[in-house]
C-alpha cells in the first residue's frame, strides 16, 4: 500500500498538542502512523498548526438558498413558524439538479469553514417531481464534487403535528412510508458503499412521526445513525403536553431506549430531569447555535448538560452560517450571556479553544458513525491547518491561535482544509466555488422575484 508523510510543527491529538508530528496517510486516506519529535525529511510539510476536521452533525443545505433573505418582518409576530413558511415556499422552486448546484456550492463553504464531514438531515424528497433517490443521489454527487464527507439522513416525515394530523401541501413532497423509508435507505447504502460517506436515517420529530411508530423504523433500518429533532420550540412542547401529557424528550425516553446510534437534535426546552436522562443515555445532543439564535429558538444549558456526563456536537442547520468557528463560538456566549460567567465550557487550567474544537469534533464523528474527531491512527486524514502567519497568529504559541481563531476569526484564519488525506481548501479558498456562483445567484435572484 502506498503512503504519504506529512509533516507539521504542532498537532492536536486527543491528549494534547504535540510537536513535530510526522503523519502517515495511507492510499485510502486514512491515518497510518503519527511519529512525533520527528524531522521533517521527505515530507510535504504543513506550515501550521493542524487541527482535526469538525464535523457538521446537522444540515438542510437546502436552506443556504434562503441564508440573509428572511429579515424582512411583514405584519405581528415573527417566529420559527413563519420562517419555516417562507423556507417552504422557497425548496418548492428547486429542482433536484438546482439542488445539486446549490448543495456542492455551500459544501465547499462549509469546507472553508473548518468541516470535513456533515450530516445531511434530508426531507425534500420529491423536488420538482423526481424520485427520492434521484434527489437524494444528488446530495451524494454534490459532496463528490465539493470532496465533502456525506452521512445522508433521509428523513422519515408522516404527520404535520401531534395525533397525526394530515401533513401540509406543502409538506406532502416530504412524506413517506417506512416502506418507501427503508428501500431509500438500502439503495443509498449500496450506491456510498466503499466510499468517505454513510447513510443514517432521521425520524422527523415527533410530531411528524408517531412515537409508537419508532420501533418499527427501528427494526426495519437496524443499523447506523438515528437523527432526531426535538423540543427545539415553546409552541411543539406544549402541543406535545396537550395531546400525550408529556414533553417530547418525556415521551421518546418512555418508549425509547436511546443509544449512541441516537443523535438528539436542538433539545432546547429540556428541563433539569430531561437533561440528566440525555446525559445518562449514550446519545449526542446535536447544537445549532447561529441557527437557533436566527429563529429564536432558546439556549439550550450546555455547561449543566456536560456537567452531568452529557456530550454535544455542533451543525449548521439553515446553513445561514458556515464556520465551525462562528457555531462553537455563539455556543459558549450563550452560556455565558445565561450564567454572567466568562469560559463557561472549558475547565479550570483549560484553553477554551482546544477544549471546545476536541469535544465537538469527536462526539460528531461519533454520531455520524464516520471515523473523523481526532487526529489518530485508523481514523482519516481530516485535518485543518490554521494560517500560522496571520496577524493574528503569527509567532504565538498552538493554543493561543486555536482560542483566536474560535473566539476573534474564523475562516479567514484557516489555510487549508483537508479530507481522507486530499487537499480541498488552500489559502482559505475551495477552487471549486467560483464556477458554481453564478447559478448560486441565479437561483437567489430568481427566489426574491418568486415573493
Amino acid at each position: 500500500m502506498n503512503t504519504t508523510t506529512y509533516h507539521c510543527e504542532h498537532a492536536l491529538l486527543r491528549d494534547g498538542w504535540a510537536r513535530d508530528c510526522r503523519i502517515t496517510v495511507d492510499d485510502e486516506g486514512v491515518i497510518a502512523g503519527i511519529e512525533t519529535g520527528a524531522d521533517s525529511g521527505g515530507a510535504t510539510r504543513l506550515y501550521g498548526p493542524v487541527i482535526p476536521g469538525m464535523v457538521n452533525v446537522h444540515s438542510h443545505i437546502h436552506q443556504r438558498l434562503i441564508a440573509g433573505l428572511t429579515g424582512y418582518r411583514a405584519v405581528g409576530a415573527d417566529s420559527f413558524w413563519t420562517w419555516r413558511e417562507q423556507m417552504y415556499r422557497a425548496v418548492g422552486l428547486l429542482s433536484s439538479d438546482e439542488l445539486r448546484a446549490l448543495a456542492a456550492f455551500a459544501f465547499m463553504e462549509l469546507i472553508e469553514g473548518g468541516y470535513t464531514v456533515t450530516g445531511e438531515f434530508h426531507y425534500p424528497h420529491r423536488l420538482g417531481g423526481a424520485e427520492p433517490v434521484r434527489t437524494a443521489a444528488s446530495l451524494v454527487e454534490a459532496a463528490d464534487a465539493a470532496g465533502m464527507s456525506l452521512t445522508l439522513l433521509p428523513v422519515w416525515y408522516r404527520y404535520s403535528g401531534f395525533g397525526r394530523k394530515d401533513p401540509a401541501e406543502r409538506q406532502r413532497p416530504f412524506v413517506m412510508t417506512l416502506d418507501a423509508l427503508s428501500g431509500l435507505v438500502g439503495e443509498l447504502r449500496g450506491q456510498v458503499a466503499g466510499s468517505i460517506h454513510r447513510v443514517g436515517v432521521a425520524p422527523h420529530s415527533l410530531r411528524a412521526v408517531e412515537v409508537s411508530d419508532l420501533p418499527e423504523m427501528l427494526a426495519a433500518i437496524d443499523f447506523g445513525p438515528v437523527h432526531l429533532h426535538i423540543s427545539e420550540q415553546p409552541a411543539e412542547v406544549a402541543e406535545c403536553r396537550a395531546h400525550f401529557g408529556r414533553t417530547p424528550i418525556e415521551l421518546l425516553d418512555e418508549h425509547i431506549d436511546l443509544d449512541r446510534r441516537w443523535c438528539l437534535i436542538h433539545a432546547t426546552h429540556a428541563d433539569d430531569e430531561e437533561i440528566r436522562a440525555m446525559a445518562r443515555s449514550d446519545a449526542i445532543v446535536g447544537l445549532c447555535p447561529t441557527t437557533e439564535a436566527d429563529l429564536g429558538d432558546g439556549l439550550f444549558p450546555v455547561r449543566r448538560f456536560v456537567d452531568h456526563g452529557g456530550r454535544f456536537a455542533i451543525g449548521s442547520d439553515s446553513n445561514l452560517v458556515t464556520d465551525a468557528a462562528s457555531e462553537l463560538r455563539l455556543l459558549d456566549w450563550g452560556q455565558r450571556l445565561q450564567l454572567n460567567r466568562r469560559n463557561v465550557l472549558c475547565d479550570e487550567g483549560e484553553h477554551l479553544g482546544r477544549r471546545l474544537w476536541t469535544d465537538a469534533a469527536l462526539a460528531g464523528g461519533d454520531a455520524l458513525d464516520q471515523p473523523v474527531g481526532e487526529l489518530a491512527v485508523g481514523r482519516r486524514a481530516d485535518w485543518v491547518v490554521l494560517d500560522a502567519a496571520h496577524p493574528l497568529l503569527d509567532g504565538l504559541d498552538p493554543d493561543h491561535q486555536l482560542d483566536t481563531m474560535v473566539l476573534a476569526g474564523a475562516r479567514n484564519l484557516v489555510d487549508q482544509v483537508w479530507i481522507a488525506g486530499r487537499k480541498q481548501v488552500e489559502g482559505g479558498r475551495h477552487p471549486g466555488r467560483e464556477r458554481l456562483a453564478p447559478e448560486v445567484a441565479r437561483l437567489r435572484r430568481r427566489l426574491i422575484k418568486a415573493t
